[in-house]
Parts: C-alpha cells; structure tokens; sequence
C-alpha cells in the first residue's frame, strides 16, 4: 500500500513539474515573439527613415 501511494506521489510530482516546465517554454516564446516583433519594427521604422532622407536629398 505505501508503494503503491509514493508511486503515485512521485507521479504526481512528475506531471507537476512537466506541466510547470511547459508552462515557462511557453512564455518563453512568447517573450521571443514579442521581442522579434520590436526588432522587425524597428527595422522598419529605420527602412522609412532612410528613405525620407533619401527623398528629401533628391
């Protein structure tokens, strides 16, 4: 019976923490999506930068 009660404690804990582990990959990615976004924004906020100058060289 104890055996049988800590198998399924260690269970437990195992999907417990699985569940956690999955739960930070998560927001990980999500952290990178938004962080990407910014970078690609960026980038196209200085794109249309440089070609105002441009422009206004002309």
């Amino acid at each position: 019976m104890n055996e049988a009660l800590a198998r399924a404690h260690c269970t437990e804990q195992r999907e417990r923490a699985m569940e956690e582990q999955r739960v930070r990959r998560v927001l990980a990615i999500r952290r990178m999506d938004r962080r990407a976004a910014r970078a690609a924004q960026r980038a196209r906020n200085l794109a249309a930068a440089a070609v105002a100058l441009r422009s206004s060289a002309y």
